[in-house]
């Protein structure tokens, strides 16, 4: 029987007020990478306050957007150059971490910003971090998890359509990870949604992408009850700790098994669809996955049942079950206020269908779905996931 590996951050630190675990590590001279929101929020105020009670020496940037840029990464390299610190954090939803990942390979290795994006992509993987400073990732959404993985999604906007890539090394995963529910509560429901129902995919991806062994299998199948359960009453009250509270750890849940196993066709068309059309991501995805689901259903129609009974779905035979499974997910993004079909997004069909096969392209050259799909099976998903039809079975 082949091995395994399941790799996290060093130190996971979670529970409401985590955040001031934030003074008992070590550092010289901190960069924090973050947002504007942050700032608006007073979150940022909070993280500096707890470093200049030690005495460190900070400097912040707080303009990387959603859907963060190369073009963001390279302005925030160059002031973090200049700085030189020993500890970078990425505070905020998956934009600033992710962006905070990027800025950090690159401070390590400049070089890698002067490559071409394909050839920087091949190269990041063999490259060693914490060489100059150590990662600390504080998530204030219940949804990205990218406080646990080993990806940090940038869009490449010098090209024409953007390509949007996730950035990959297993150096990436955080030194430590500040999983505070508390600086969630702020998220309104629709935040609260999208992000939800992405850690929900997560955790989806986790167990159906392949058997990577029960630590993963484990970790998914509680994330998604939780989410099934709480991401609802998240949305609904945004009050309610202890809804936050199982919310912001079924998100890093759901990422540490989705990080050590692998994604799917869900996230390729999810990140197209907002670099093309800067579709939230939580919105791509909950529209996408039921459709995923089905055609998932030819591939490895054994494991999504395996994930049904898990859930405590009793069915008359394999199709119902993952029937069920389906409806189940699309009564979640129902619940959580989500759109069911991309025509809902306000993108006109004269505009969507010229687009649709080069999203195709994009679609398929994105690779994270161990499950290769053809062509004309992807651009089959779209056209169901642009009119919000009805998910369809094979019949087997």
């Amino acid at each position: 029987m082949a091995y395994k590996r399941f790799i996290i951050p060093r130190e996971i630190v979670h529970g409401w007020g985590a955040l001031k675990a934030l003074k008992y590590i070590d550092t010289r001279k901190t960069f924090i990478v973050t947002d504007s929101l942050m700032v608006k929020l007073g979150h940022l105020s909070k993280v500096q306050a707890i470093l200049q009670e030690k005495g460190t020496p900070t400097q912040f940037f707080d303009q990387v957007e959603a859907d963060p840029s190369l073009a963001t990464v390279k302005k925030c390299l160059v002031q973090v150059m200049s700085f030189a610190p020993d500890l970078i954090i990425g505070l905020g939803g998956g934009s600033p971490i992710d962006t905070a990942k990027a800025v950090w390979a690159f401070y390590e290795h400049p070089d890698l910003a002067q490559m071409p994006w394909q050839d920087m992509l091949k190269a990041l993987p063999r490259r060693r971090l914490r060489q100059k400073a150590r990662f600390v990732a504080i998530p204030t959404t219940s949804g990205t998890g990218s406080e646990v993985s080993a990806g940090a999604v940038i869009s490449n906007r010098d090209i024409d359509p953007p390509d949007k890539r996730i950035l990959f090394t297993w150096q990436f995963p955080p030194d430590v990870a500040i999983v505070d529910a508390e600086l969630a509560a702020t998220m309104p429901p629709g935040v609260t949604a999208d992000t939800g129902y992405d850690a929900l995919v997560h955790a989806f991806e986790g167990y159906l992408s392949g058997d990577y062994g029960d630590i993963v299998a484990m970790l998914a199948v509680t994330a998604i009850k939780n989410i099934l359960e709480w991401l609802p009453r998240a949305v609904a009250d945004g009050s309610n700790i202890t809804a936050r509270e199982k919310m912001h750890l079924a998100a890093t849940m759901a990422m540490a098994a989705c990080s050590n196993a692998a994604g799917s066709l869900n996230h390729d068309m999810a990140h197209q669809l907002g670099s093309f059309y800067h579709i939230a991501h939580g919105r791509a995805i909950a529209i996408a996955l039921p459709y995923v689901l089905a055609w998932m259903y030819d591939f490895n129609a054994g494991r999504e049942v395996s994930l049904a009974q898990e859930l405590g779905i009793t069915a008359k035979n394999n199709r119902d079950a993952v029937r069920q499974l389906i409806t189940a997910v699309s009564d979640l993004r129902k619940k959580a206020g989500l759109p069911g079909s991309i025509r809902e997004l306000g993108i006109d069909e004269p505009t969507f269908m010229s687009r649709l096969d080069k999203l195709v392209d994009y679609t398929l050259s994105s690779g994270l779905s161990p499950q290769r799909p053809t062509r004309e099976q992807v651009r089959e998903i779209y056209l169901q996931a642009w009119s919000g039809a009805v998910p369809k079975l094979s019949s087997k």
